[in-house]
Order: C-alpha cells, then sequence, then structure tokens
C-alpha cells in the first residue's frame, strides 16, 4: 500500500522529521529571538513533519503538476495530522506542545488557518525541490548501509520515546538513570539547535540595519512616487483642460471660417451670374454684328469689342468672341 518500499518511507520518516525539527528551530528562533528545542522527543526530530510531508507525498504526487490542489491538498492533510497528534497528546499527557490560541480562526488551539496556509506553501515547494534530492539521496546509499542506518535510528528513537515519555509522567524522579539518560538525548539536540539559532541570529543581527534602512528607503521612495504620480495626474488633467479649450476654439474659428468663405463664394458666384445676365443681350448683338462681314458694321464692331475688353477683362477681342460663340 505504501507508495515506497518500507525502508525508504522510514528513511523519507527521519529525514522530513529532522528538517522540521531545523524549521522549527529557526522559525522560534526568529520569532521568539532564543533557541528553543521543539519537539516531543528530546532528540532532533519533529515526527510530526515526517508523518504529514509523507501524507503528503503519498497521497499527492500523481498531483503533483497542480499546484492549486497540491497545495490545498497539503494544508488540509497537514492539518489534520497535526490535529490528531495535538488531541492524543493532550489527551495521554494533558500538555500542550503547540497552541495556536492567539491565532485567528483556530480550533481549540491545535491547529489554524495561519499554519495551515504555511503547510500548504510549504508542503508545494517540498513537492517540488526537496523531495528530488531526498530521494535522490536515499537511492545513493546502499540497500546494507541503508538498514544498518535505519536500525541505529529506529533503536534511537525507541529509546527516546521511552524516555521522554517517562520524564513527562514522572518516573525520572524516581529513577535516576532515565533522567540521566534524557540528557544525554538533549544535550546533542541543544547543540545542533543552538548551532542553528546562533547562525540564525548571526543573519538577523546582520541583516536587521539593511532591513529597516531598505524599509525606510522604499517609504520614502513610495511617499516620493505618489506624490510625483498626483502631480502627472494633476498636470495631465491642466493639459487636458487646456486641449480641449483650444480646440473649441479652434472649432469654432474653423466654422465661422467656413460660413464666411461660403458665404463669399456665394455672393461671388451671384455677382458672377447677374453680370453674366448683364452682358448676355449684348453679347448676342455683338455676334449678330460680328457675322455680318459689311464694312459698315466695322466702327460698330470695334466699339463693342474695346466695351467688353474693358467689362470682361479679356486678353483679347477673340478670346471674347469665342466664348460668346460657345454661350
Amino acid at each position: 500500500m505504501l507508495p515506497f518500499p518500507l525502508d525508504v518511507s522510514l528513511m523519507m520518516f527521519f529525514i522530513y522529521g529532522f528538517i522540521g525539527w531545523v524549521v522549527e528551530v529557526i522559525y522560534y528562533g526568529i520569532t521568539e529571538g532564543r533557541f528553543i528545542n521543539r519537539g516531543f522527543l528530546n532528540g532532533a526530530l519533529c515526527p510530526v513533519y515526517g508523518i504529514g510531508f509523507y501524507c503528503v507525498i503519498w497521497f499527492f504526487r500523481p498531483f503533483a503538476d497542480s499546484f492549486p490542489l497540491l497545495f490545498f491538498g497539503s494544508a488540509i492533510v497537514c492539518t489534520a495530522v497535526e490535529l490528531i497528534a495535538g488531541v492524543i497528546l493532550y489527551a495521554i499527557f494533558h500538555l500542550r506542545w503547540w497552541d495556536y490560541s492567539e491565532y485567528r480562526l483556530n480550533f481549540k488551539g491545535f491547529i489554524c488557518l495561519r499554519f495551515a496556509i504555511y503547510w500548504g506553501i510549504a508542503c508545494s515547494l517540498g513537492m517540488y525541490m526537496l523531495h528530488p534530492a531526498v530521494q535522490k539521496l536515499i537511492n545513493s546509499i546502499h540497500p546494507t548501509a541503508r538498514l544498518v542506518i535505519l536500525f541505529v535510528m529506529i533503536v534511537i528513537t525507541g529509546i527516546d520515546m521511552i524516555v521522554t515519555v517517562t520524564a513527562i509522567i514522572g518516573f525520572n524522579k524516581k529513577v535516576r538513570f532515565l533522567n540521566s539518560v534524557s540528557g544525554a538525548f538533549r544535550k546533542p539536540s541543544d547543540k545542533i539547535g543552538s548551532s542553528i539559532y546562533g547562525t540564525v541570529d548571526t543573519i538577523v543581527t546582520k541583516t536587521a540595519p539593511a532591513v529597516q534602512l531598505t524599509q525606510s528607503d522604499y517609504a520614502e521612495f513610495r511617499d516620493t512616487f505618489m506624490a510625483h504620480r498626483k502631480a502627472e495626474h494633476e498636470l495631465a488633467r491642466k493639459n487636458r483642460a487646456e486641449e480641449r479649450k483650444l480646440l473649441a476654439r479652434f472649432a469654432s474659428e474653423g466654422k465661422q471660417g467656413i460660413v464666411n468663405t461660403s458665404k463669399a463664394a456665394v455672393d461671388k458666384s451671384k455677382a458672377a451670374v447677374k453680370k453674366v445676365r448683364n452682358i448676355i443681350p449684348e453679347a448676342k448683338l455683338a455676334l449678330r454684328i460680328r457675322m455680318n462681314k459689311d464694312d459698315e458694321n466695322a466702327e460698330t464692331i470695334r466699339v463693342l469689342q474695346q466695351h467688353y475688353v474693358e467689362v470682361l477683362g479679356a486678353d483679347s477681342d477673340e478670346e471674347i468672341f469665342d466664348d460668346l460663340v460657345e454661350m
């Protein structure tokens, strides 16, 4: 039923449980400002992470190409694992290893929407970036060596679980040996966690001024940008108003110019028509005289030709009578 062989599955559980413990140390080192050895066990292992992420791989590996399905599925599955683990631990030991009561949309402090989203983001990215590398690492280990490593890890985790349970119940007060064993498991994980926290604290300490400066610069940039945008909008509105005013004046003047031109053209056309109407009778008379070849009409023709040259502005007498002939 498992998606991988049993030895590979157990290796994944231990690796993802350790990675989850590292993530917890980093998260609380940043938020709390101090090292906290997180997890139910004394060792560097958070079983909830190992179980939760392995379940995501089990159920949603076939749907890895669909990020929305992978995100929401991871959030639901891991939140369910977290709820079950929290309820079981509280029912047995009457203790809480995590409490989300101060967050919105929480259920009895065991789960909340905020960390469900964290689960979805972490598992989705882990499926794309972490799981292929872990699977490649496990496959590179010889099967015999893998079995030896698993045997050692199972024994250590089993002893750690027994010691942790007895310490919680209070048997270690009566049995000093268990108390010493618990301390022996706690010291290596504390040392690893302190080293991780020291690195995180150094990074946060050194980057804090830069982060503050970046935030200050961004705030200044944002204010300057908004001021410039406001000035640009005001200038654009002013320019648009001036353009609309100029366009309206241009349209008004152009309309009036068209009206004046049309009126002048009409007046000129009427004057030309009137002039033509006035000269047509005389032109016809001149044509008749022109067609008469008697010498006695020569003087009359000359006078009329001169008259029409002055009236029509023609260049020659021939043009006048050519036009008259066409009419």
